[in-house]
């Protein structure tokens, strides 16, 4: 597959790879990389115009289309689609490529398009010597074993995926991820569990939470788990001390890491700080990296323990967006650290602090940016979207907590037509329309409808007053 890309695929372009948990998807991100080119995962559950959105940021890419569906982005767009039987075809082939084609040094081993703040999706550029650096931080998770099973949960499109495809596919271990049928129930998938010897469960919280709700999801389902790594959203105490409860064998770390610069900070949850500390600590930093905790006005750099913006410099900060020189210098600069070395800095807009002890702390978005389920939504993208559908003359979504974590999001809207009454079929008609704009995640559970939105002084929407 690798030399197929090597002499089709176009010089310099991402290879996007289109489909949702296809073995034939992880065989052509290998093959790209051995070609030297960058891959670039879409999933299917993405909307036909966020799709060629991404193909009209890259420009032109070749794709190929792993999906059961077939591929809904505009083949305009593209410079050619090669389905998946044709993808099979090819790496049946046989052929050689020679190591010194291999992606090494600055080239991006992957692009990830995450939402941004201007509703378009910004494409995350992580260079090979950063993916190099976050698999020598991370392989300890993956200790050599015979036996080794990481647990694939999560879509190729959302950087917790890589936490197993690097570090784990490095090291030999088996990925093991759930069927669509599987995913269709809790008893489907702990039966699916219960078959896969998994040593290693790789999650964001929210859906360790979900498990948890069943009480046969213990250690006797799976004797082989000994590992929990979570990241992706806020862990809660109360998660951590049912889960050392139900696998007292099991060590559970917590990690924290924007898709900007990979996972930066662990550490290891005991029962004794998960009931003496809270929030618990994301971690101390990856020895590559440092974390810098900023004034938020003034940009002085703060000491332990006070609260602040968190910046993060070193190996595995990301190149920019791809194509987006404007969104990549706000956020995006270079820094002298101790010693007058300099390094790479992201500014990650989440507030924290660093204890005495060198912990980190993450305490969320200082922005309207929020977390659902480990997925990354800028509020503004859902109100833009919903302000696209031809019944709504405004929208304002915010939020709605739970424990100190995003449980999902409550759009207020005020309808074109005011003599229009909203209620729970008007709201069904809207959310199903809004399906076709953006994914899943990013549709609002509850609706409110308004005849006008209350202003504050200075004649804005008044989003306190509404919440």
């Amino acid at each position: 597959m690798a030399a197929y890309l090597l002499d089709n695929a176009p010089v310099g372009k991402p290879v996007v790879v289109y489909g949702h948990k296809s073995a034939l998807m992880l065989v052509s991100f290998v093959a790209a990389i051995k070609a030297g080119l960058t891959y670039s995962p879409i999933d299917v559950a993405y909307p036909a115009d966020r799709v060629n959105d991404i193909l009209d940021q890259i420009g032109k890419p070749l794709v190929l289309d792993l999906s059961d569906c077939g591929f809904t982005g505009d083949e305009d767009l593209t410079a050619g689609v090669l389905p998946e039987g044709v993808v099979s075809e090819i790496a049946g082939l046989g052929g050689r490529i020679d190591p010194s084609c291999w992606i090494k040094d600055d080239t991006p081993f992957y692009l990830l398009f995450t939402s941004g703040s201007t509703g378009r999706p910004k494409g995350v550029q992580m260079p090979s010597r950063c993916a190099d650096a976050f698999l020598r931080y991370f392989s300890r998770f993956f200790p050599l074993r015979e036996d080794g099973v990481s647990f694939n949960r999560v879509p190729y499109t959302f950087d917790v995926s890589l936490f197993d495809l690097i570090p784990g596919l490095a090291a030999g271990y088996t990925l093991y991820a759930l069927e669509a049928e599987e995913e269709s129930s809790m008893k489907a998938s702990f039966e699916a569990l219960s078959r896969s010897d998994m040593t290693v469960w790789i999650s964001t919280p929210s859906y360790v939470e979900m498990c948890l709700a069943d009480p046969l999801f213990n250690a006797e389902l799976l004797p082989k788990l000994d590992t929990f790594v979570l990241c992706g959203e806020v862990f809660r105490n109360a998660t951590a001390l049912k889960m050392l409860e139900r696998f007292p064998g099991a060590k559970v770390y917590n990690t924290y890491g924007p898709t900007e610069t990979q996972a930066v900070s662990d550490i290891l949850i005991d029962e004794q700080m998960a009931h003496e500390i809270s929030p618990l600590p994301v971690g101390t930093m990856n020895p590559e990296m440092k974390a810098i905790i900023r004034d938020v006005d003034s940009g002085e750099i703060l000491g332990c323990g006070e609260l602040g913006e968190i910046y993060l410099a070193g190996a595995t900060v990301s190149a920019g967006y791809y194509g987006r020189p404007d969104l990549t210098e706000r956020v995006f600069g270079e820094i002298n650290l101790d010693g007058g070395l300099s390094a790479r800095c992201y500014r990650t807009g989440d507030k924290g602090f660093v204890d005495e002890e060198g912990r980190l702390y993450c305490l969320g978005r200082l922005d309207f940016q929020v977390k659902i389920n480990g997925f990354r939504v800028e509020l503004g993208d859902v109100e833009q979207a919903l302000t696209r559908l031809p019944a709504i003359k405004e929208a304002v979504v915010l939020p709605k907590e739970r424990d100190g974590r995003v449980v999902h999001l409550v759009a207020h809207v005020m309808l074109e037509d005011s003599s229009l009454e909203g209620d729970l079929s008007t709201a069904i008609a809207l959310k199903k329309q809004l399906s076709s704009i953006v994914p899943e995640y990013m549709i609002p559970k509850k609706m409110v409808f308004h005849r006008e939105f209350p202003l504050n002084n200075n004649g804005k929407i008044d989003r306190k007053a509404l919440a």
